[in-house]
């Protein structure tokens, strides 16, 4: 079984974001465009850093990404 973790890169970890906001919330993030999970990502890792929980930190960087589409 392959464990998936963060790679470190941007560039090579943009669909680990899909399976972290299928597990908090009930939206599609399928349908984002990949600039657009890029976006999700950076969001939520730095709300993390701002001291967000994970639940509030995805969802406050999916609505900051739904006002840009």
């Amino acid at each position: 079984m392959e464990v998936k973790k963060l790679q470190g890169k941007k560039e090579l970890d943009p669909e680990w974001i899909v399976e972290l906001v299928d597990g908090y919330l009930s939206k599609d993030v399928k349908k984002l465009l990949d600039y657009q999970k890029k976006m999700l990502r950076d969001q939520y890792l730095d709300y993390l850093r701002d001291g967000l929980r994970p639940k509030d930190a995805i969802e406050k960087a999916f609505e900051i990404v739904l006002c840009f589409s």
